[in-house]
């Protein structure tokens, strides 16, 4: 449920709704049309282990890809500006109502720091073609409006974030982080699986945090919500139990990964749990499930300025861990729904289990 002042008239939800349905179809119709000419044409891929270089000679003539790799790029394009289209025929408003932020009431908060500022590997970046990136004015309204479509309404119930939070293992943790939680859709799980803890969310992007704390307050959740970097987020040292990310790390370089991982051992207290969650390394996709989702999302990183995609997905996340100073880690499949993965049904990355790498600070 959407928060009374971005309810949408008959029009503009029927304008989301065409793009929604654009964006379905892509994930799903064209998902499908990939998949049956890889299988078709695999045999063309060298003997032994395939590769990403490979099967991109496979698939990059296709018509099935083209046309996949245009919509996927336009859908986005056409979500983004409906979305700012509809906001600005009430931006008066909807400004009024995000920067309104700690009313009487709150069951949780937010603090902005504007000395943060923007990370510099982001200054030149629109991650997924998101206009003005998470930064941007409505940067948090556009992520969530984009997001629900892209997953095919399978995220609208937080599922990401709880396949996370449902693999974490369970513990009486006093104090949780959401390091780049965005709009709050990977935090508000902790708050109902560990109702007495202390839950925050941190993220760089002051746009993003407004709109997570309206969100938390619509579903009155507390969540306590702060502005900062992943990699030197300025929190006291030792102050969490529980330290998470989703879908954090794939968008950083690797000197800030690093800087992050250390940052969450500094975090944590003795006995503390950090995990990630992302989608399986390119080793495991290449070796465990398709070698076409490899290549999905190696050029889905080139193509939709999600540039260090690559560069992340070819990394060993457990040697990762242990340079931030785990001194064990694992990798740990989880399950996932939003692909497809265990329902036998399409989807345009493929399907395959999400992928958390876990690591305790000794106690």
């Amino acid at each position: 449920m959407q928060p009374e002042i971005l309810r949408k008239t008959r029009t503009e939800q029927a304008e989301l709704d065409f793009v929604a349905g654009l964006m379905r179809f892509n994930s799903t119709g064209l998902g499908k049309a990939m998949t049956s000419h890889y299988e078709r044409h695999s045999a063309a891929l060298q003997r032994g282990r395939p590769s990403i270089p490979a099967v991109a000679e496979v698939m990059e003539p296709s018509l099935p890809y083209r046309f996949g790799a245009f919509m996927e790029r336009h859908n986005h394009w056409r979500i983004f500006r409906t979305s700012l289209r509809i906001l600005g025929r009430r931006r008066e408003a909807v400004r009024r109502w995000l920067d309104d932020a700690n009313a009487a009431g709150s069951v949780g908060s937010l603090r902005l720091d504007p000395a943060v500022g923007v990370p510099p590997y982001y200054k030149k970046l629109e991650i997924h073609t998101q206009p003005g990136n998470y930064h941007g004015e409505f940067g948090g309204i556009l992520y969530h409006w984009m997001i629900s479509p892209f997953f095919v309404n399978r995220d609208d119930r937080d599922e990401m974030g709880w396949a996370l939070a449902r693999g974490v293992p369970r513990r009486p943790y006093g104090r949780i982080l959401d390091l780049g939680c965005g709009v709050g859709k990977s935090t508000l799980p902790y708050c109902e699986m560990y109702p007495d803890a202390e839950v925050v969310g941190l993220d760089y992007a002051a746009e993003m945090l407004k709109y997570a704390h309206k969100l938390a307050e619509h579903r009155q959740k507390r969540v306590h919500y702060v502005q900062g970097m992943a990699e030197k987020t300025g929190l006291p040292d030792a102050s969490f139990d529980l330290i998470v990310a989703i879908f954090l790390f794939h968008e950083m370089p690797r000197k800030a990964r690093d800087q992050t991982v250390r940052e969450a051992y500094r975090l944590l207290r003795p006995g503390g749990v950090f995990a990630i969650m992302e989608s399986p390394p390119f080793n495991v996709l290449l070796d465990q499930y398709s070698p076409l989702s490899a290549f999905l999302l190696d050029s889905t990183g080139r193509r939709m300025d999600d540039p260090y995609i690559p560069e992340f997905f070819g990394e060993d996340r457990v040697e990762m861990f242990k340079r931030g100073g785990f001194a064990t880690a694992r990798d740990v499949p989880l399950p996932n729904e939003l692909t497809g993965w265990g329902t036998g049904e399409s989807y345009f990355f493929g399907a395959y289990p999400w992928w958390m790498t876990i690591g305790e600070k000794e106690g």
